[in-house]
């Protein structure tokens, strides 16, 4: 693990080079031909993209104050704007950006894959597009997609058209059964230093693929005829592999040094202003869930267990001394872990499809093992809570995916479960609302910039976060 940091950390601080001189215009430019600059090696174009997602798309900005908010998991506790739904402007246009930038630099990657014959590395680079793809789409619903990244392309489409998000997602699943096939294929390529997910492991990057793959198709399920290659991918292992223990976890390994950082831990060095929800803490109170200490430092004040209502009104807020901060393998470890995407995830996919005591079963046990919970910790736990219907494999599901606050929230958006109300209304910016928000609304910069296209969409916003629906969330009376 040691050795594995070091070089991440020394690819990171390379990688940040090229950039810099790349960008160093005082000398540079009168020695480099503008219309062919420096080539940076696809490999680490993707440990770029990998470490510039886990930053940023997984930091106190985008999975601490409004995602981990609304679902549920997370939510400030001082300057509590976001889960008020007083979103700064800023932030939303920097997550789209964020997202775009690093999608346009893995076209990049992959381009660059193909001129060296390098399939593995092309079916990475395209299996991590796929992810932000789908956290683009879950984010904002109806988004470029088709047109996206194409402004250095012949037809440099400058002002890309939008597409629908029943469009989107089954492309991306066929893009993901792309890269399973060219993962299928008996090559030598290497994917180079630049994987930071999984040290080179090929195998590993077909699972997580297929699980990817598996996600979209499950969440889709319930408006499309996706449930078939759900089960498809399940009954095929050996064409369809996807993760098979924790040691498969898509999570990436932050050095530990500035500025390699866990985004969660670099927050709290400053700051102090996030605790766990109490729809959380509550949840696993009631159901002496080991996990709680894991995920839940006990309050200041009293030792207690005890969670803040997301979006609390400064007159019920009170002491913050009284509330559970975030637990220590979560937030407390500089060189802690961005979890892309984990085991217990893909069990609990596997038991929607298949919902039995068995399969629930599975998906906890693996939750907990992650989490570092004994064997006889773990039975007692599921003895005490046994499988009835669906609704307790959304539930676990639910608890499993802490600190995947995006994921969270779709899962909450697209089952229900738990049940989710609005912030105390005294302090909110919209207080006419029954549920947390359907989506981000469209940043102000491509209101700006391509005002044509997105405008159709935007219409159907009400009060910024709510009105559409995604096109996978069939709950009613939501507003």
């Amino acid at each position: 693990m040691i050795v594995m940091k070091q070089k991440i950390l020394l690819l990171l601080i390379v990688t940040g080079i090229l950039g810099a001189v790349s960008c160093t215009k005082d000398w540079e430019e009168l020695n480099t031909d503008p219309n062919n600059p420096i080539s940076v090696p696809p490999t680490n174009i993707l440990a770029q993209a990998i470490r510039y997602s886990g930053d940023r798309l997984y930091n106190a900005w985008f999975s601490m104050n409004n995602t981990g908010s609304y679902a549920g998991h997370v939510s400030k506790i001082q300057y509590m704007d976001e889960a008020r739904y007083f979103e700064r402007e800023g932030v939303i246009n920097n997550n789209w950006y964020h997202i775009y930038t690093t999608l346009q630099d893995l076209k990049n990657a992959k381009k660059l894959a193909l001129e060296e014959d390098n399939q593995y590395l092309y079916a990475a680079c395209l299996t991590f597009e796929s992810f932000l793809f789908q956290i683009a789409t879950d984010t904002w619903r109806d988004i470029p997609f088709t047109q996206a990244c194409r402004a250095a392309d012949a037809d440099q489409i400058l002002n890309p058209a939008y597409d629908t998000q029943e469009m989107i997602y089954p492309a991306l699943i066929d893009s993901l059964k792309k890269a399973n096939e060219i993962f299928n294929l008996n090559r030598i390529d290497v994917l180079g230093d630049g994987d930071l997910l999984f040290g080179g492991d090929v195998s590993k990057w077909q699972k997580f693929a297929n699980s990817l793959r598996l996600r979209m198709a499950v969440r889709a399920s319930g408006v499309s005829n996706t449930g078939t290659i759900a089960a498809e991918i399940i009954a095929d292992p050996a064409t369809y592999p996807i993760m098979a223990s924790n040691e498969d976890n898509a999570f990436l390994i932050w050095p530990g040094a500035a500025p390699y950082k866990e985004p969660w831990f670099e927050d709290s060095e400053t700051r102090d202003d996030h605790a766990v929800c109490k729809t959380l803490v509550d949840h696993m109170l009631t159901k002496a869930d080991p996990r709680l200490p894991i995920y839940a430092h006990p309050a200041q004040s009293d030792g207690q267990y005890r969670g803040v209502v997301a979006g609390e009104s400064d007159a019920n807020l009170g002491d913050i001394k009284q509330y559970s901060r975030i637990g220590a393998r979560f937030r407390d470890n500089a060189a802690g872990f961005t979890p892309f995407m984990r085991y217990a995830e893909v069990l609990f996919l596997v038991a929607e499809v298949d919902p039995s005591a068995a399969t629930y079963e599975a998906g906890i046990r693996a939750s907990m093992e992650e989490n570092g919970i004994e064997a006889a910790d773990i039975d007692a736990y599921i003895a005490a809570n046994a499988f009835s219907d669906v609704d307790d494999i959304y539930y676990e599901k639910w608890v499993a995916l802490f600190k995947q606050s995006h994921e969270a929230w779709a899962e909450t958006r697209r089952t229900g479960v738990p049940a989710l109300g609005a912030p105390p209304p005294e302090d909110c910016r919209f207080p006419n609302h029954n549920v947390p928000p359907f989506r981000h609304s469209y940043p102000t910069n491509e209101l700006k910039l391509n005002s044509e296209n997105v405008a159709p969409y935007n219409e159907k916003l009400v009060d910024k976060f709510w009105g559409q629906q995604m096109w996978w969330d069939t709950r009613t009376n939501v507003y």
